[in-house]
């Protein structure tokens, strides 16, 4: 096949070229063009011999006489490749797949095995040599003809195939289906094509394969911006180009993370700048930012419908974002929240935020403090608390619907036997509509404030970046509100206190009572019964105790009085309504089951019921005669789902005619029970086992406390307590020091003038420090023992303590009132509200401290021991829920 060490196209392209051109002096082309064919057809007929493609060649056939001529440079080349001339009629192709010496048919059943095998054979490897040799032969003369002449597509095709061979990519994923190859005239590119060629792929490739080319074009990229410049812009294109044609979930997950990056698509900018100029533009700088923000106000006056401005923002946003401008991009998606808050909440005058349709996730969206507007003390955690109970929270956006509430003032609600005026109704259905108002404002702008962060896509297919604008930290109350509830009216019945020197109002002077005056005017709001619509014709249905608000909040306890002594008797029991348990706390720290016990523990009246105070027994007047000695007892009757709870730390000294307050430690549960006491001796049983395990404590204490002893040392200057068995250790050191140094030859010279020899000193130390370190061993084995047994004794308290039993009296903390100052007259106030999301079935504790509202750890509130530096900061208002209405009676959502 070769002459000597020359390819097939270098000994052949002297005799055949000048062969054809001496035929055709007179036209060089035409020459040209006949041994273009000619090579190029000699090419093919190598390539079909390397297949195993054994069928001959005639020489009388037309087409390859028309091409090859077999005129004798061409009859040599086809000797040289390995035809043979068969009878002077047709060229015989080599066989390389033979067995036995015998050429083997296209049908015998060995043929593809044995074609597979002689891809190694030297046969074939010269075969494709010669088929290299011409192709690049074809090559060289295909050049010298006009460019709409070279057409010879199966040898650019080979060159291909050769190229990914050496370039190891001969073998990639390939891609079936949709978005391949889209068809193109002759003239141009489509933009598919135009996308594949960019990244430099073929249109069969894997998507895994495009989005490598992708990013490895862009980590190459050594442009000035790589991220938002052009070729950056060019290739983001062509991605999303190929994204779309094939619907690839891949590639449509690299587009939405380079969209996060900030890149966007040409085709978004035209569809912006469209809808916002009236023409398409392929570059966001065209104009600048100020001008575009006035552009775009303009045409948002012009538009009504709630969704085509939303449509029209998001487009700004897209601008916004290709421009790489941080203030446009805060500013657009600012509108974009506020236009999308207002579309989905379709607020309208009946039915208000109770419209909105949608869902929102607030878990990550805190949710909205209250401004202090002045001297308000606890009215903005005292309405925190309000819009946490859900059916309070209801039942106020329920207001306008003519249903719920009393809007048309009718008469016939009652206070206290007491019919009420047209004025009071009015006063306490301003107060829901005023509150109504503050729970829109706390919703919506948390719904904002959600709507901020969600990430939206615009028509053009690019989400817009996260707004970094933080939502509004609060909202301010009411001014005419807060004084509704800061100032009780006077003359209203139960709802209000006596007046005060002549005056029609009075300061508010605690958070019960201020809780009590939102109550009642909440009960006033609602509408009269009718006796007609009752069942129980002599029932009066108009009064407090039979609304729903009531029956949430309120409770019955029931009161026994017994008298002792020689003649003992008992009154009839009677029931008394709550809406607080009063609970008193002592000087020093104790749990909030203690202070339940002691409220439901039997209480020594001295003297005429009727004008005596009530006592603990504890506390037993030993002077009143046994005769005159009344016991008090209570128990729980019913208990609401709602229990709230007072903590009276505010007491009142009479020796100096001055309120001050108590800032003892209180431990709060996370739940408590009210079981034990649905019967009268139901708080001693439940006492009597803590009693003696903190009878206990208080010992151990005592013991562990005498162990420390006032010691003044240089060091030690203010007299601080140290552990007696440290001191009597150090004693003893030091006795042994004394010890050895008796025994010292120069001692014994200074104590030779002594009364007592240094032998005696010696002894004496020594039997000393025997008796010192005696005591101290004993001392620390007992201190030991006590501490472990201390321990043992709050770990009983603690499972006394948290073994509440899931039923109907179980409570779960809600919130937690907090006053910090040493006096009851000044200080600050915030509120713990505990947050539940079902779906997530997630807890955690919101601290809302004014305008501020931030997560907090729970052992902030369920402190064994006040926190370092705020041992005046307490509870003061607990709000309990029962456990098993939880879901329906708790909830800080929207």
């Amino acid at each position: 096949m070769y002459i000597g060490n020359r390819p097939i196209a270098a000994a052949t392209d002297y005799r055949t070229d000048h062969a054809r051109m001496r035929l055709h002096s007179h036209h060089p082309t035409q020459g040209i063009r006949e041994l273009f064919n000619t090579v190029s057809t000699l090419f093919k007929l190598v390539k079909n011999a390397c297949t195993g493609d054994t069928r001959p060649v005639k020489v009388s056939s037309e087409v390859p006489r028309r091409r090859l001529k077999f005129d004798p440079p061409c009859n040599h080349i086809l000797e040289i490749l390995g035809f043979e001339l068969v009878n002077e009629s047709e060229f015989c192709p080599p066989d390389i797949v033979r067995v036995a010496g015998e050429a083997l048919n296209e049908s015998h059943p060995d043929r593809n095995t044995r074609m597979a095998q002689t891809s190694t054979s030297l046969m074939f490897r010269r075969l494709e040599r010669a088929r290299q040799e011409l192709c690049i032969w074809t090559g060289q003369i295909q050049r010298q003809l006009p460019k709409d002449e070279r057409q010879a597509a199966y040898v650019s095709n080979f060159v291909n195939e050769q190229l990914e061979t050496k370039l190891g990519v001969a073998k990639y994923e390939s891609q079936s289906g949709p978005g391949l190859l889209l068809s193109s005239g002759k003239d141009e590119h489509s933009a598919l094509e135009d996308a594949y060629n960019v990244l430099g792929v073929f249109p069969d490739m894997g998507d895994s394969v495009v989005a490598w080319a992708y990013r490895r074009l862009t980590e190459e990229d050594q442009s000035e911006d790589p991220v938002f410049g052009s070729q950056a812009r060019k290739r983001f294109d062509s991605l999303v180009t190929i994204s779309a044609a094939r619907t690839s979930k891949e590639l449509d997950a690299l587009v939405a993370n380079e969209r996060e990056r900030g890149l966007v698509a040409t085709g978004a900018i035209k569809a912006a700048s469209t809808a916002l100029f009236g023409e398409p533009q392929t570059n966001a700088d065209f104009i600048e930012s100020d001008a575009m923000r006035d552009v775009f106000l303009a045409r948002l006056e012009e538009i009504a419908a709630p969704k085509a401005k939303l449509e029209l923002a998001e487009h700004l946003a897209v601008l916004a974002e290709a421009k790489q401008d941080q203030a446009l991009m805060k500013y657009a998606a600012n509108v974009l929240s506020s236009l999308q808050a207002s579309a989905e909440l379709e607020m309208d005058e009946t039915k208000g935020v109770a419209a909105w349709k949608g869902k929102v996730d607030t878990w990550d969206q805190l949710p909205i403090g209250l401004k202090n507007i002045g001297n308000t003390c606890y009215l903005n955690s005292i309405l925190q608390c309000l819009f946490s109970i859900l059916p309070i929270r209801k039942a106020v956006m329920c207001y306008g619907d003519g249903k719920m509430w009393n809007e048309g003032a009718r008469l016939g609600r009652r206070d206290g036997g007491r019919l009420l005026t047209k004025d009071e109704i009015a006063s306490a259905l301003r107060f829901v509509e005023l509150l109504k108002k503050l729970f829109e404002s706390l919703i919506t702008q948390r719904v904002e404030g959600w709507a901020t962060k969600n990430v939206r896509k615009s028509s053009g297919g690019h989400p817009l970046a996260t707004s970094t604008a933080a939502a509004p930290l609060a909202v301010a109350p009411d001014k005419e509100l807060a004084d509704m509830l800061l100032l009780r009216i006077g003359a209203q019945g139960n709802s209000g206190s006596s007046t005060t020197g002549g005056s029609t109002s009075a300061q508010q002077q605690d958070v019960d009572e201020c809780i009590a005056q939102c109550v009642s005017l909440l009960v006033h709001a609602l509408p009269p019964i009718s006796l007609m619509d009752s069942a129980d014709q002599g029932a009066d249905l108009s009064g407090p105790s039979d609304t729903w608000i009531y029956k949430m909040l309120a409770g019955k306890l029931e009161i026994t009085t017994e008298r002792t002594g020689d003649s003992q008797s008992s009154e009839k029991p009677s029931d008394e309504t709550f809406v607080n348990l009063n609970l008193n706390i002592p000087n020093e720290t104790t749990d909030i089951n203690d202070c339940i016990d002691s409220f439901f523990a039997p209480s020594i009246v001295s003297g005429d019921m009727n004008n005596s105070a009530d006592k603990n027994s504890d506390d037993m007047d030993t002077d009143t005669p046994q005769s005159q000695q009344l016991v008090r007892r209570s128990r729980i009757k019913s208990a609401p789902p709602v229990l709230c709870i007072q903590v009276q730390r505010v007491q009142f000294d009479m020796s100096t005619l001055r309120a001050f307050k108590i800032n003892s430690h209180l431990r709060l549960r996370e739940q408590v029970s009210l079981t034990p006491y649905v019967h009268f001796d139901g708080a001693a049983a439940a006492h009597s086992q803590k009693h003696a395990l903190q009878q206990r404590l208080a010992t151990i204490n005592q013991h562990l406390g005498l162990l420390q002893v006032p010691v003044q040392t240089a060091a030690n200057t203010d007299n601080a307590e140290v552990s007696v068995v440290s001191a009597l250790e150090r004693v003893q050191s030091f006795m042994s020091g004394i010890s050895r140094w008796a025994d010292i030859d120069g001692a014994k010279t200074l104590l030779s003038d002594l009364p007592q020899s240094a032998s005696a000193i010696t002894q004496n130390a020594q039997q000393v420090g025997k008796q010192l370190a005696e005591m101290a061993a004993t001392l620390k084995e007992a201190r030991l023992k006590w501490e472990k047994e201390l321990q043992e004794v709050k770990e009983q308290l603690e499972d006394i303590y948290s073994n509440v039993p899931q039923d109907d009296m179980a409570y779960t903390l809600h919130a937690a009132f907090i006053h910090s100052g040493q006096t009851p007259e000044f200080g600050h106030y915030w509120v713990y509200i505990r947050d539940y999301d079902r779906e997530k079935n997630l807890v955690r504790w919101l601290k809302f401290n004014d305008s501020h509202v931030s997560v907090v750890d729970a052992s902030e509130i369920f402190r064994d021991a006040p926190k370092p530096g705020e041992e005046s900061a307490n509870p003061y208002y607990l709000v309990f829920v029962r456990t098993s209405d939880l879901d329906t009676t708790a909830d800080l959502g929207v």
